[in-house]
């Protein structure tokens, strides 16, 4: 019995594996700037000089954490979606969560398997695209225009993170006259980075693609 107890209390045995796994952890939880090699030992629990027994460099768990998290980003099939509007929204939200725990992911540095991994997921959705009948520059357009504003919105999100919402209504309001326009930026503003995201990103997919948005259930509601 007394076996039994020490086989429980046992720390998890340390592996490339493992200390991948607790690096994309750390990145998903407070952002990429939080990754070193002292706070991922911290982590796991172990010294600093241990990681080097595995890896050459940060740069080189970060290449390869981030890889992981990548794996967890898949190209919709939107040819046999039940509602391929949803999922190319979905698609897009995934990769902005991305962006904000991790901002140099995309573009990622050239010659990395990560920038592999990100060739491979944009020729991918290239082809999805150009199986809705878009011409290739059509095609590539769309997706630039989509990732385009992804990346807008997740740098907009580390901002706030800095800036309180009060602050930026207070900005708002003391430009006078105040139009109308103005005075619904302001309304937009109380809403959470999130939600207009996913409002900007369906009706810039539905404005891009109006025959996605009839394959799908409904065109989103503005919030």
């Amino acid at each position: 019995m007394i076996e039994q107890k020490r086989q429980r209390g046992r720390p998890r045995k340390l592996t490339p594996e493992r200390v991948i796994d607790d690096a994309a952890g750390l990145i998903v939880d407070q952002g990429h700037e939080a990754l070193s090699i002292r706070s991922l030992a911290a982590r796991l629990g172990i010294r600093s000089s241990t990681l080097y027994s595995y890896f050459a460099s940060i740069d080189e768990i970060a290449d390869l954490a981030t890889e992981q998290i990548l794996k967890r980003i898949e190209i919709p099939d939107l040819d046999s979606s039940p509602d391929p509007l949803e999922a190319l929204i979905v698609l897009f939200e995934k990769i902005r969560d991305l962006l904000v725990a991790h901002p140099t992911a995309i573009p990622a540095r050239i010659g990395t398997a990560t920038w592999e991994q990100m060739v491979r997921m944009v020729d991918q959705l290239l082809v999805e695209l150009a199986g809705l009948g878009l011409s290739p520059a059509r095609a590539t357009v769309c997706y630039e225009a989509l990732i385009g504003v992804t990346m807008a919105s997740s740098a907009a999100s580390r901002r706030e993170q800095h800036v309180s919402p009060a602050e930026t209504r207070s900005r708002l309001r003391s430009i006078e006259p105040a139009p109308d326009a103005l005075l619904a930026v302001d309304e937009w503003a109380e809403y959470t980075a999130q939600a207009r995201f996913r409002t900007m990103i369906s009706e810039l997919i539905v404005w891009m693609l109006p025959g996605l948005a009839r394959a799908g259930n409904d065109v989103p509601r503005e919030i």
